[in-house]
């Protein structure tokens, strides 16, 4: 079950509408993510993942 906001009851039809729309839309991409790593483990290339997501993160990561 996801985790809905605290005011999902009070939300109209279509904003609990959007709302759900929204997360659908981010399990997909999460789907087709794992769905490429396993077809490269399969295909027997290792996966390696990035420890910095973000560009500002690598540089603050680099000054220390």
């Amino acid at each position: 079950m996801i985790k809905l906001p605290k005011a999902f009851n009070k939300m109209t039809l279509s904003e609990q509408e959007s709302y759900l729309v929204k997360k659908l839309s981010e399990y997909y991409k999460m789907e087709e993510d794992v769905k490429r790593m396993l077809s490269k483990i399969r295909g027997g290339n290792k996966v390696i993942i990035k420890e910095v997501e973000r560009p500002d993160e690598a540089v603050l990561k680099n000054e220390n």
